[in-house]
């Protein structure tokens, strides 16, 4: 991809809209955490005071068999304090000439050399399936004329990211931002922001993945996305500040990685559309010619249409718009692919596509949104990682997500590394965890990729429905993370873990806090 990646959309969008941004207020609904005295967050709402769509989960069917429904919406650094203009003006880019230096940095730098964190590029694709390559066949429908796009170029960030060759992740999802945001200053989110970041050094965390677009919204000053209704209660409403430049001025002075974390195709609820103004996805909903095809309404919540290519350069855009003006570490996506299986889904982006195969149309349309989102990371900043976490049992990816990851583990161009959900119990039926890490493990040996394994600490001390005869393991046993992470220690890819979540680490109910803080204390000793 070009360094023009990001291409704009605001002459043809213009024309299309018919109302503004929506600057109404309202309450959130959404309780703001208490700071006690040690420093930590006590959340005292739960996330069933956010609204329907807002659960959110890096996996969100974690061992159930394949649906043809909609997917539940579900869930997920660098060294000290630099004078960058991270917050004065972000838009602003950070020159290698006046980066400066430390131990920390220093230290990380190397660490990348003694395990390299990008595909090796001599690998060729393996996918288990036997389609064609998307190659030799139009992968992009075209029903819809054709907008006059003129260019958005976002340029290129000396920035030199710092990321380790040892993962130590945990997720930060827009629910717990939202906890620590609404109704606060700048000042107020600082604060805030820095007791969960001082919490995660505390427990021996290096790399923090933070939600910074999870509604086709922004939690940064933005051309392409309103402003996130999780930081003020009001979708569009400018907090007056910038959320992402504070979050990297804390994460930063602590020698965190800070990969930003987006959902690429979830959109709002259908009844939100309106107040998304001047911007590309208001259209993708309701222009003549766009509307039911560029953005879908799933269940409630519109998703973006992967087959057009407006569309998947409007993802590009924005990856290349976050790397570009902010100091960040990495882009980071999760499992938010097709939010179904259902035909009706893009039943016209694939009658005019020329394919055979509705599956073979949606890994097509996949592969190449994952290709254009690694190649803006890549053009606007080189030094920048790009990882994907996708769904533990490798046939959901398949099955459900239309996700090729075999292809992109083994091919050139797709991603830095892979996160996969191994979200089991070593008892589970299914998808015991040993196993399973295995096949992750085989196929991140083949790609020559490192493999971070991600662990579910919300599942500590609950029953595990879909687990079938290991379903209370987590329930009877207190050291299953730590096991866990030890056997993928083992992995000669191993390229780290990561957490989920931050909430469940940190302020676990009440119900299974006993039973959280036995295996934190077990898993802190092999951090």
């Amino acid at each position: 991809m070009r360094n023009n990646i990001a291409r704009g959309f605001c002459a043809f969008f213009a024309a299309a809209l018919l109302t503004g941004c929506s600057s109404h207020g309202g309450s959130s609904g959404v309780s703001i955490a208490d700071f006690g005295g040690s420093g930590g967050v006590n959340y005292s709402g739960t996330s069933a005071e956010l609204p329907a769509e807002s659960t959110d989960s890096p996996e969100s069917v974690p061992e159930s068999p394949a649906t043809t429904s909609a997917r539940t919406p579900d869930s997920p650094a660098e060294s000290t304090a630099q004078t960058t203009p991270e917050e004065s003006a972000p838009e602003q880019q950070t020159s290698a000439s006046t980066q400066k230096s430390t131990p920390a940095e220093s230290a990380a730098a190397t660490s990348r050399t003694e395990k390299p964190q990008t595909t090796a590029s001599a690998t060729t694709s393996t996918s288990a399936t036997s389609r064609q390559e998307e190659s030799t066949r139009g992968t992009t429908a075209t029903t819809a004329p054709a907008p006059d796009i003129p260019e958005y170029d976002y340029g290129s960030n000396s920035y030199q990211a710092v990321n380790y060759s040892e993962v130590k992740g945990i997720w930060i999802s827009y629910i717990e931002l939202a906890e620590i945001m609404q109704g606060q200053s700048k000042e107020g989110f600082r604060r805030n922001i820095a007791a969960v970041f001082d919490n995660c050094v505390s427990l021996g965390i290096n790399t923090v993945y933070v939600h910074v677009r999870s509604h086709s919204d922004a939690y940064y000053k933005s051309e392409l996305f309103p402003w996130s209704k999780y930081i003020t209660g009001t979708l569009g409403n400018d907090p007056g500040y910038d959320p992402l430049a504070v979050m990297l001025k804390e994460a930063h002075s602590r020698s965190l990685s800070f990969q930003a974390w987006i959902n690429p195709l979830r959109a709002c609820s259908t009844g939100q559309i309106g107040s998304y103004g001047n911007f590309p996805v208001y259209s993708f909903a309701t222009a003549a010619g766009m509307k039911g095809k560029y953005a879908v309404d799933v269940s409630g919540t519109y998703y973006l249409n992967p087959a057009y290519e407006e569309v998947t350069e409007l993802i590009a855009a924005g990856a290349s718009e976050i790397l570009a003006n902010y100091n960040v570490d990495g882009l980071h996506i999760d499992d938010y692919f097709y939010p179904t299986t259902d035909a009706s889904f893009d039943s016209s982006a694939y009658s005019a596509s020329g394919y055979s195969s509705l599956s073979d149309f949606r890994f097509a349309n996949c592969d190449r949104m994952v290709k254009e989102l690694y190649s803006a990371v890549k053009d606007a900043n080189p030094t920048a990682l790009f990882s994907v976490s996708v769904q533990g049992r490798i046939d959901n990816n398949y099955n459900q997500l239309y996700a090729d990851v075999r292809k992109w583990c083994t091919t050139s161009g797709y991603l830095d590394m892979i996160i996969p959900q191994i979200y089991y119990g070593f008892e589970n039926s299914a998808a015991p965890y040993k196993a399973t890490l295995d096949e992750w493990e085989a196929l991140a040996v083949k790609g020559g990729i490192p493999l971070v394994a991600g662990l579910s600490v919300s599942k500590v001390g609950c029953e595990d429905t879909w687990a079938g005869s290991g379903k209370y393991e987590w329930i009877n046993n207190s050291d299953i993370i730590s096991r866990q992470l030890a056997a993928a220690k083992k992995c000669r890819s191993y390229g780290g873990f990561a957490l989920y979540s931050y909430r469940s680490v940190f302020s676990p109910e009440s119900s299974v806090s006993a039973a959280v803080n036995k295996e934190i204390s077990a898993l802190k000793d092999l951090i």
